[in-house]
């Protein structure tokens, strides 16, 4: 799906770094310019390259080298159109229609659905492997991914008897503000969704909007 791929693209804190330098050069790069500025490889750098630009945050073209050769290829950070408000404005529609409806429960139905759907993470919360019981450590390390792979920029916090991730860019901050219900209902879905998916009923999870301004946090904790 093309809204998964554009959040994916910025689970990872090396290509984050890639974008933000061409961001901040207001000129295109090639290369070899953003691997010095960045200190990847330049291999790394073209991989990331890549996947930016599949994700629609990275344009590529080409610029004569004022002699004989192929012309050179640079690039240059651009919006995507999840960004731009396409699918930002459908957001706001949807959360605002079911926040009508008291729709918290039908937003965790709706996370759960998805992730079963797509298989993120490589998650399948439909069930758990058969007379298998995973550690909170397990589980924890499991949503850790599902957060990662969606780009919400986790952080692994410590805290007794608990797995503790703080989520630190959540892609639909704004909605999110206006429409926590049914926003943060979606992610505590898939956050549920993960854990029963690793060991059903093995794990009490729960998602809190806004610990501090722009970060929220989860915890998961061995059911009693």
């Amino acid at each position: 799906m093309a809204d998964d791929m554009t959040y994916g693209a910025l689970a990872v804190a090396s290509r984050r770094r890639v974008l933000e330098v061409l961001r901040q050069a207001g000129t295109p790069q090639d290369a070899t310019a953003l691997a010095q500025a960045t200190g990847l490889h330049p291999n790394t750098v073209r991989f990331h390259l890549k996947v930016l630009i599949d994700a629609g945050y990275v344009v590529q073209s080409s610029v004569s080298r004022g002699g004989p050769g192929r012309p050179q290829a640079v690039y240059a950070g651009v919006t995507p159109a999840v960004e731009a408000g396409g699918y930002a404005l459908l957001a706001e529609v949807l959360a605002g229609q079911l926040d009508e409806v008291r729709g918290a429960d039908l937003a965790q139905r709706a996370g759960r659905r998805w992730l079963r759907r797509t298989g993120v993470a490589g998650v399948d919360s439909a069930a758990g492997p058969v007379g298998a019981t995973a550690t909170l450590d397990e589980a924890t390390a499991r949503a850790m991914a599902l957060f990662t792979e969606l780009g919400f920029d986790p952080v692994r916090t410590p805290q007794d008897g608990a797995g503790r991730i703080e989520l630190h860019a959540c892609p639909f901050l704004d909605v999110a503000r206006r429409h926590p219900d049914v926003v943060c209902g979606v992610h505590l879905g898939l956050l549920r969704g993960t854990v029963d998916g690793l060991s059903p009923q093995a794990f009490d999870a729960d998602l809190h909007p806004f610990v501090r301004p722009g970060v929220c946090a989860a915890e998961i904790r061995a059911a009693r």
